[in-house]
């Protein structure tokens, strides 16, 4: 029980006192963006459409019944500073990946679908 309490009023001290002190996002690898995926329509955007709209995929799935599977990979990476009663800070990277993958049938959009990755 006295842990338990320790614990809690250790958790209510320290609450507030992390302060970020700077935060800085920038694009490592961008393919596509959200307006550019709003415009896929399934069953009517096409293979030719996706190349020119995202140029070459990363890698490309084909599976016995002719259905293909197009990727396309975005990577950025984010920097935050914390800092901790502003006496001692840290940095903080992380890394996200975010991949696109379009799925054809007879050369038409039957699915598409976004997968995300943080390291």
């Amino acid at each position: 029980m006295i842990k338990k309490a320790l614990l809690l009023v250790m958790s209510i001290t320290l609450t507030g006192c992390l302060v970020t002190v700077d935060s800085d996002s920038r694009p490592l690898q961008t393919v596509w963006n959200e307006a550019d995926v709003s415009r896929l329509q399934l069953g009517e955007s096409n293979q030719d459409w996706v190349s020119t709209s995202f140029g070459n995929p990363i890698s490309n799935l084909t599976y016995a019944d002719g259905t293909e599977i197009w990727k396309y990979r975005n990577r950025s990476e984010k920097d935050t500073e914390v800092g901790l009663f502003l006496v001692f800070s840290v940095d903080i990277e992380e890394e996200r990946t975010e991949t696109l993958s379009v799925e054809f049938t007879d050369g038409l959009v039957t699915n598409y679908w976004i997968e995300e990755d943080r390291f």
